[in-house]
């Protein structure tokens, strides 16, 4: 029997300006507790995609996270994935703003974990082939796409176990 590549990837986020006791109760209830399961686990690796304000207010409330984190990935157990600060729908806002989202995320992971970032999170899952060009301007190689969207274009599920290379000029 063929086996496919599983990759497990996960995306903590909370929107800026969300209230204080909403982050706080989002850490305690899901982010801490996975990260203790995490932990526990070496031989589980996974891709992890935090927001801009979340890692924003994790450096602020919570900065021990960061150091277990960064152990996690200095262990090679997790790669950070970037992505746009801010969440935005990168589709519909000016490249320049496109860039400078992926570079502050870009940024922020260089000197939080000492790693170079070679994937992101697109949010909203909102792809259009002109964001290739911005995405590798940010020295950005790759991202996760949901196979949802493109079923829904007519491939079937057997079209999407791989990867797909795509450019634009």
């Amino acid at each position: 029997m063929a086996g496919i590549h599983f990759i497990l990837g996960i995306h903590n986020h909370q929107p800026v300006g969300n209230f204080p006791h909403i982050f706080r109760e989002a850490y305690e209830k899901a982010y801490l507790p996975f990260l203790e399961v995490l932990e526990k686990h070496p031989k589980i690796p996974l891709s992890l995609h935090t927001s801009g304000p979340l890692w924003e207010w994790i450096e602020q409330e919570v900065p021990d996270y960061f150091d277990r984190i960064k152990d996690l990935v200095a262990q090679n157990r997790v790669e950070i994935l970037g992505g746009a600060f801010y969440e935005p729908i990168l589709s519909i806002i000016p490249d320049i703003d496109k860039l400078g989202q992926l570079n502050m995320t870009n940024l922020l992971i260089q000197q939080r974990f000492s790693h170079q970032g070679k994937g992101m999170w697109l949010a909203e899952r909102v792809w259009e082939p002109h964001l290739a060009k911005i995405i590798g301007r940010a020295g950005i190689q790759y991202l996760p796409l949901d196979d949802y969207d493109f079923m829904n274009t007519g491939l079937r599920e057997s079209d999407l176990l791989g990867y797909y290379n795509t450019e634009e000029n």
